[in-house]
């Protein structure tokens, strides 16, 4: 006999699983030594989102960035 309880319990939703997503690369590009004197710089989220498009793998939305940094901030 299967049992769906577990499988749901454990289970996320596709919002979940995108801020998830999101989360992880907004942490892992933040993390990037090569653009930290950059981000350092920046004034506003749209010049550390400007600065982020500089790596091969950043491929947020402006507005996936700025849910993203909402997310890390309520964490």
């Amino acid at each position: 006999m299967h049992d769906d309880r577990n499988e749901s319990a454990g289970a996320q939703s596709p919002e979940e699983a995108a801020i998830e997503h999101i989360t992880h690369v907004l942490l892992h590009a933040l993390s990037e030594e090569e653009i930290a004197s950059q981000l350092d710089q920046a004034t506003s989220q749209r010049e550390a989102y400007d600065v982020l498009c500089q790596l091969d793998y950043f491929k947020l939305s402006f507005e996936e960035f700025q849910l993203g940094i909402s997310v890390l901030r309520e964490g």
